[in-house]
């Protein structure tokens, strides 16, 4: 907001929806960009999904209606059956409980949505007794992946919030070296490494918050305990999260045990 781009012309922009405007009109300085008044009109693109707003502040963009020309992308090809399952329950969520920031009218495409089918995949919401639990059974699963030929570059761990990333990495790593996720030879042990999402195409293990996730994917993802400081988007950051995973997604929650019941079940 700060600088002038004169040598650009066609700006593209993707995951509008969770833009904020408290460092100015972000919608408009891009519109004076691409339509310069020398005559050389450029492109403006804006891709966004409001299903999938973290945040209740303004985002900056124009009115639904004056969104125009505008396509839908109903299309859905992305998930596993199961994903795609359970990614349709927590849409009607939001469509049935939308945050105040949400224009009402764009919550309608639910109903175009067109889901792909037939693809394998797996989602299990497993409860624990504590982070630390998590931590240890995410390692072990991890193990058990890597064994079915999967590799670090297709896992996904990630946070509610950026602050629980750095505080759980380096647990996640010593838990990972104690099981020695990588046996099957020496050198392999070596690539296990544990990043954050600047360098997606790496062959590591991300370990990232779900919203510097968003637009990106994984064929496996773990949520760890998925929780919004705003309650009125939880369902959106759960859509966020579920719709990064491809084939694998596994939501880890803190058990709650009812006052007085020392027992607990592990799923």
């Amino acid at each position: 907001m700060k600088n002038d781009f004169q040598k650009i012309q066609h700006i593209i922009i993707d995951e509008a929806q969770n833009f904020r405007t408290e460092d100015g009109d972000w919608y408009e300085k891009a519109k004076d960009i691409t339509q310069r008044e020398n005559g050389c009109l450029g492109i403006l693109w804006i891709f966004l999904d409001y299903f999938q707003t973290s945040h209740l502040s303004h985002n900056g963009l124009p009115d639904l209606a004056a969104q125009y020309p505008r396509e839908e992308l109903t299309r859905v090809v992305r998930n596993a059956d199961p994903i795609a399952n359970y990614l349709q329950e927590v849409m009607h969520e939001v469509k049935e409980n939308p945050p105040p920031n949400i224009p009402l009218g764009s919550l309608e495409m639910v109903h175009k949505a067109k889901w792909a089918q037939g693809i394998p995949g797996n989602f299990e919401i497993m409860e624990y007794s504590d982070l630390e639990e998590m931590v240890v059974q995410v390692a072990e699963k991890c193990q058990f992946l890597f064994r079915n030929g999967y590799s670090p570059k297709d896992i996904a761990v990630l946070f509610s919030k950026a602050s629980e990333v750095e505080k759980y990495k380096d647990k996640l790593l010593r838990a990972m070296r104690k099981r020695k996720i990588s046996q099957l030879n020496e050198e392999s042990d070596l690539l296990v490494q544990i990043k954050d999402a600047s360098d997606i195409t790496a062959n590591h293990i991300v370990l990232d918050s779900v919203r510097r996730f968003s637009g990106l994917e994984r064929n496996i993802v773990f949520g760890f305990n998925p929780t919004a400081a705003e309650p009125a988007v939880f369902h959106n950051l759960l859509l966020c999260l579920a719709s990064r995973a491809k084939k694998h997604l596994y939501i880890l929650k803190i058990s709650t045990i009812p006052q007085g019941d020392t027992s607990c079940f592990i799923y």
